[in-house]
């Protein structure tokens, strides 16, 4: 009974502890313990491995937005892509209405001087970005936001295909620039745009840590039942 309770807790520890691991490696692609490996300069492909969430206001089935939202451990970044399905639909870039949750404390985002902008196909644009924060603070941020006129593949009414553009635009917003806010060790980080999408996208990030704690627990727990048996086994 006692060599059987042994394996059994040896096979666990080992489960979790590799466990444990998994979720850290994924982590080092997506989240605040990595490099995510993005930076803002208009060129938009280093979010292809991105999660990226389809997005929609209630009842629109057809204005799609794609949307992500990502953390490492000094900067939240952001990426929002106009993708409607329909030739026709909802493609401008939409500079204002972001409203960031971090930790519970709210800053109101806008782009452009909450002005939209017109580029060819393919072209990128630095444009400024302002972040307001519910408790008054208010900062402005330059070349830290690009948009990008894409080219997208949409339908027709009868169901044929047509090439369209649209607008995207990445953003990195330091968390040394959000009043009150260090990082995003055990906060709670979403966005929402209620001219865009019904809803909020929750960062993807959040800390490994009480998965690593929950398997060293475990290796502690199994040493003291060795001990004890071993104990026992002596007297």
């Amino acid at each position: 009974m006692k060599n059987k309770l042994m394996i059994f807790l040896i096979t666990a520890c080992t489960f979790l502890t590799f466990s444990s691991h998994n979720v850290q490696a994924q982590g080092n692609n997506n989240n605040e313990s990595g490099d995510l490996g993005i930076s803002i300069d208009g060129k938009f492909d280093d979010w292809s491995d991105k999660d990226k969430h389809p997005m929609k206001i209630k009842g629109d089935n057809d204005n799609i937005k794609y949307v992500s939202l990502l953390t490492d451990s000094k900067n939240i970044y952001m990426y929002v892509s106009m993708n409607p399905k329909l030739s026709g639909g909802y493609t401008n870039f939409q500079p204002s209405g972001y409203t960031l949750s971090v930790g519970g404390k709210v800053f109101y985002v806008s782009f452009n001087n909450n002005q939209t902008v017109n580029l060819s196909l393919n072209e990128s644009k630095s444009v400024p970005t302002n972040v307001y924060g519910a408790d008054g603070s208010n900062k402005n941020l330059n070349d830290l936001t690009y948009v990008n006129r894409q080219s997208i593949n949409q339908k027709l009414g009868d169901g044929s295909s047509v090439k369209g553009t649209s607008y995207r635009f990445e953003a990195k917003i330091p968390f040394k620039d959000l009043h009150n806010v260090s990082n995003t060790e055990g906060q709670n980080i979403k966005l929402e745009n209620a001219n865009l999408w019904t809803g909020s996208v929750q960062a993807s990030g959040g800390s490994t840590g009480p998965i690593l704690l929950a398997s060293a627990g475990f290796v502690i727990a199994l040493g003291s039942v060795i001990l004890n048996l071993k104990k026992r086994r002596l007297s």
